[in-house]
């Protein structure tokens, strides 16, 4: 994404469309060096990346509103309020962009600043100024042995411009903008990692201990599952006892201890052949306890990977406390009814957890969902539901939802895949139902559900 000046002189002129005449409603620090500037009235928001690597800026579609880093950069541009943006320019035929801004305080004066946005590799910067150049605030303050001060109170001063030839005559704005867009997706895994790196080194640590653990119990449980032969080469050296001599080394093929009879030789076989019995016993409990831990352990990585921060922080909580304390949060609720089950749940944890880890692509169940709304996940235990199931199903997952009537749609859990967000799904095929009225018996249903226990 490197840029000619050119280039940005180029984009410049296409934002001026947007950007000029607009108030700055509200900013947000995404991670450590991405700011996001939401302007009233556009559905486009303001993308600043100060990365020293690839700066630039950006204007994206996006739905995010996750909380602001503290930033005191932040508190310092809207201090006055909403600033209403007047113009945008380069300033000295350079890579530093000038935001010209007004604002008016409480006794109704129209204070004139100015925001620079130094799109500088290795040093790239924002400032923002009053009318008379004087630094409010930089998002990057030098010291005061740097040969450029950029510090409060003092006049800001332009970088010294720098002879830059690059050119980029195959520059393409659309290309541009999806490419700023890719760069705000990995700004989001970045700020995950600044904010949630340990909880995320902790799990993948976790996962690859248990992954070696049941590694070395399935290395035991074939040793052990070889050692079984044993019970048969000791019944042969008893009935062979006659045979067997103290002293012999070996017996059709059999290895014997010269120093034990033929008995002793058997009765170390058989030790050997209960030896293994035991692991059978012990390693089956065990590793069924670790592979529940391993799918705990990669089910907070997925919610890493796909869940927002208030899915990731209820997970933290939740695992700080003692499990003696409480249930996992990620379980959902079910319903029993006439041998039949239903289950469900009540946010994107539970929802996710159900669907994508209770129940594989593998499952032979059927899932259902509101069309076209957001909704609880729904799945019924059983392959081929009669008209009955379906209408209890539907009914439940209306109530759920705080709805009478609606278009369910329901599929196989085969036909479903993880979409790039925490209880979002694909859907190959599914077939659908109108619900006019819910089913009576559903109210009471509702009354009966229970968690899932792990």
């Amino acid at each position: 994404m490197r840029l000619s000046l050119l280039n940005l002189k180029e984009i410049i002129k296409k934002y001026q469309l947007t950007l000029v005449n607009k108030r700055i409603a509200d900013i947000v620090l995404v991670n450590s060096r991405l700011f996001l500037f939401t302007l009233k009235n556009e559905k486009k928001r303001f993308l600043v990346d100060l990365d020293n690597n690839n700066p630039h800026i950006g204007l994206i579609l996006t739905d995010y509103n996750e909380l602001s880093l503290p930033s005191e950069f932040i508190a310092k541009a809207l201090m006055k309020g909403t600033p209403l943006i007047t113009g945008i320019e380069l300033a000295n035929n350079d890579k530093v962009i000038k935001i010209t801004t007004t604002a008016t305080d409480a006794y109704y004066h129209h204070n004139k600043f100015y925001l620079y946005i130094e799109l500088i590799n290795a040093h790239a910067n924002m400032i923002l100024t009053d009318e008379n150049n004087k630094i409010i605030v930089a998002f990057y303050e030098t010291n005061l042995t740097s040969p450029r001060l950029i510090i409060k109170t003092i006049n800001y001063i332009l970088p010294d411009k720098k002879n830059d030839s690059f050119d980029n005559p195959d520059f393409s704005f659309k290309k541009y903008e999806d490419e700023v867009a890719q760069s705000f997706i990995l700004a989001l895994e970045k700020r995950k990692k600044e904010l949630y790196g340990p909880f995320l080194k902790k799990y993948e640590k976790k996962v690859k201990s248990l992954e070696k653990k049941i590694n070395k119990i399935n290395e035991s449980i074939e040793h052990a599952n070889d050692a079984l032969k044993y019970k048969d080469i000791g019944d042969t050296l008893l009935i062979s006892a006659s045979e067997i001599k103290k002293g012999d080394t070996s017996f059709q093929g059999i290895k014997l201890d010269p120093t034990k009879s033929a008995i002793e030789n058997a009765n170390m076989y058989f030790s050997k052949y209960k030896k293994a019995k035991r692991t059978f016993e012990t390693t089956d409990a065990i590793l069924k306890q670790i592979n529940q831990e391993l799918e705990d352990a990669k089910y907070y990585l997925d919610v890493f990977t796909y869940g927002k921060e208030d899915e990731i922080k209820l997970l933290i909580k939740n695992e700080s406390k003692s499990k003696k304390e409480t249930i996992p949060s990620y379980l959902p609720y079910y319903i029993n009814w006439q041998n039949v089950t239903y289950y469900f749940g009540h946010n994107a944890l539970e929802n996710d957890y159900l669907t994508f880890k209770m129940f594989k692509k593998s499952s032979d169940v059927i899932w259902l969902h509101i069309k076209d709304k957001p909704s609880a996940h729904l799945i019924i235990n059983k392959s081929n539901p009669t008209n009955l199931d379906l209408d209890i199903a539907c009914s439940l997952l209306l109530l759920k939802n705080k709805l009478t009537a609606g278009e369910i749609i329901y599929t196989s859990r085969k036909n479903l895949t993880r979409a790039n967000q925490l209880a979002k799904v694909n859907i190959l095929r599914y077939k659908s139902i109108t619900m006019h009225k819910v089913n009576p018996l559903a109210y009471d249903l509702l009354k009966r559900e229970k968690r899932v226990h792990e």
